[in-house]
């Protein structure tokens, strides 16, 4: 990697991390064990969408939860330059957002940027800004995704410009009027630059960084067959 601040993949042959991704495993086949099958308990039906229970809170952090279900809380901070946090969100971030729509879990999303050397910091921290100018929540989710298909290489000079976000955002129905006036805006880089310094207040040292209910888990072990 081009910077340290962006976790590798674990190596699975050490026992600590071992360990780790069996506490996940237990973890989510318990959820999947446990809950409740009468999906009103949880006051909604089990059959909607992850954009429909999209929360965007004033601190730049992203509830994915339906009402009333706030544990076991699954934190995911990540860096929508970093090609991990990619894979991440291919793979057991779509189990992750599966368990939030069937109320197993809240699912809590920090962007941030990670990356201190050039030019990943500067791309990381335009994607982050643009993501905080999606202010409608039914899309926010959207641009997100769109966000990791677009990824830059670390090595790209002006990845994530301006003009390509602003069009990500009008591919997924986001009004772009003044959009690149949100991006480009002081009171939005303040904004950035809060969430990464609450990000390094949780000690976070490296994207992705997941943890469930506090606990720091394995991202890259395969949680369930998303297709299932």
């Amino acid at each position: 990697m081009s910077s340290p601040e962006v976790s590798p993949k674990p190596r699975r042959t050490r026992l600590y991390v071992t360990m780790i991704a069996g506490l996940a495993l237990v973890a989510l086949c318990l959820m999947a064990a446990f809950a409740p099958e009468d999906s009103s308990l949880y006051g909604a039906s089990p059959s909607g969408t992850a954009d429909e229970l999209v929360t965007l809170r004033a601190d730049g952090s992203v509830v994915i939860a339906r009402p009333g279900v706030d544990r076991p809380r699954l934190d995911v901070y990540e860096d929508y330059q970093c090609p991990y946090c990619k894979e991440f969100e291919q793979g057991n971030g779509k189990v992750a957002r599966d368990q939030a729509v069937q109320g197993r879990l809240a699912l809590v999303i920090h962007p941030m940027t990670v990356f201190t050397d050039s030019p990943m910091r500067e791309n990381s921290d335009r994607a982050l800004r643009a993501s905080i100018c999606v202010t409608n929540p039914r899309r926010w989710l959207a641009y997100h995704d769109a966000l990791y298909s677009a990824q830059p290489l670390e090595v790209d000079d002006g990845g994530f410009a301006v003009p390509d976000l602003v069009d990500l955002a009008a591919e997924t129905g986001i009004p772009t009027g003044d959009f690149a006036d949100c991006i480009t805006s002081e009171e939005t880089a303040a904004k950035a630059r809060m969430l990464s310094r609450q990000a390094q207040a949780d000690e976070v040292t490296g994207t992705p960084t997941i943890r469930l209910d506090g606990q720091d888990i394995d991202w890259s072990t395969p949680w369930a067959d998303p297709a299932v």
